[in-house]
C-alpha cells in the first residue's frame, strides 16, 4: 500500500468550493452536469489522500469502475455562492461499495448523493476485493447518504421516444479512453432545450452505467416521460443512451418536480 501509516488518514474529505461561472448552467446556478463532475473530482482527490489515487491505480494495473450514481438536488446555489463539499467511502463488504457526497451552503444541504463503485484488475481481468484496497489503519465513517434503492428501468425501450444521436468525441473520453461518466450526463441534458429543462425542475437523477462507449461511437438517446410518482407528486423521465445494436450504454431516471 502506498500510504504512509505514520500520517493520519482522513476518512472524510471536505473542502470549500465556490460556484464559479464554469460550473454554472444557463440559469447562472450550479449545473446538474457540473455537480456530477464535482463529485467525481472530490472522489479522486480523497482517494489520492488515502493513498489509492490515480498514480497508485496505474502502477498496480487497477481501474475505478462507476456502476451507479444517484444525486438529489434540494437547491442549486447561484454563481459565486460558497459551499462546503464533502465525500467519504462506506465500508465495503466484498467487491462493491458506496461513496457518499454532500454539498452544503450556509449550513444547509443543497445536494447529496452516492455512487456504487468497484475496482477492476486490468492485468487479470477481474474485480479486486475492496477490503484489500484500503490501508489497514483506515477507519470508515459511520455517516452515510442513502435513499431508497436504485430504480428499475425497463430495458425494452419499445415505448421510448427518440431524441437524436450523440457522437462520442475526443472531448468526451477520459484516461482509459472510455466516455467520461459525467459526459453521459451532459449528453442526456444537452438533448433538451432550456425551456424544457426549466419545466422539468430536476430534483433527482439516477444513472446506471451498463457498457463503456468510446471515441467515434454513435449513441441514440431515447426518452420515456410522464411516469407519475405516487404519494409525492411529480413524475419521472427515463432515458437510455443506446448502441446501434440496441444495447444500453447508460440508463437514467430523472425525478422532476
Amino acid at each position: 500500500m502506498a500510504f504512509d501509516d505514520n500520517k493520519p488518514i482522513p476518512n472524510k474529505y471536505s473542502k470549500p468550493v465556490t460556484v464559479t461561472p464554469g460550473m454554472c448552467d444557463y440559469s447562472g446556478r450550479l449545473g446538474i452536469f457540473d455537480t456530477f463532475s464535482l463529485f467525481m473530482d472530490l472522489a479522486a482527490q480523497h482517494a489520492d489522500l488515502i493513498g489509492i489515487g490515480q498514480p497508485y491505480m496505474v502502477a498496480h494495473n487497477l481501474f475505478w469502475l462507476t456502476v451507479k450514481t444517484r444525486i438529489r438536488f434540494h437547491e442549486r446555489p447561484f454563481m459565486m455562492g460558497r459551499m462546503t463539499a464533502s465525500t467519504w467511502p462506506v465500508k465495503p463488504t466484498s467487491f462493491r461499495t458506496d461513496r457518499c457526497y454532500r454539498l452544503e451552503h450556509d449550513g444547509v444541504v443543497v445536494a447529496e448523493g452516492y455512487t456504487e463503485w468497484a475496482v477492476m484488475n486490468l492485468k487479470e481481468n477481474r474485480l479486486e476485493k475492496l477490503n484489500d484496497l484500503f490501508p489497514e489503519s483506515f477507519r470508515f465513517s459511520d455517516d452515510t447518504v442513502r435513499f431508497e434503492g436504485f430504480p428499475r428501468i425497463d430495458p425494452s425501450f419499445e415505448d421510448y421516444t427518440p431524441l437524436g444521436e450523440v457522437t462520442v468525441t475526443s472531448s468526451d473520453v477520459d484516461l482509459g479512453h472510455h466516455m467520461n461518466n459525467a459526459a453521459y450526463i451532459r449528453a442526456i441534458l444537452g438533448k433538451h432545450t432550456t425551456s424544457q429543462l426549466e419545466g422539468m425542475k430536476i430534483q433527482e437523477m439516477s444513472v446506471i452505467f451498463k457498457a463503456s462507449a468510446h471515441e467515434g461511437d454513435v449513441l441514440t438517446l431515447k426518452e420515456r416521460a410522464g411516469v407519475p410518482i405516487e404519494g409525492i407528486g411529480g413524475r419521472t423521465v427515463e432515458t437510455a443512451l443506446l448502441f446501434p445494436d440496441g444495447k444500453p450504454a447508460v440508463l437514467a431516471q430523472i425525478v422532476c418536480g
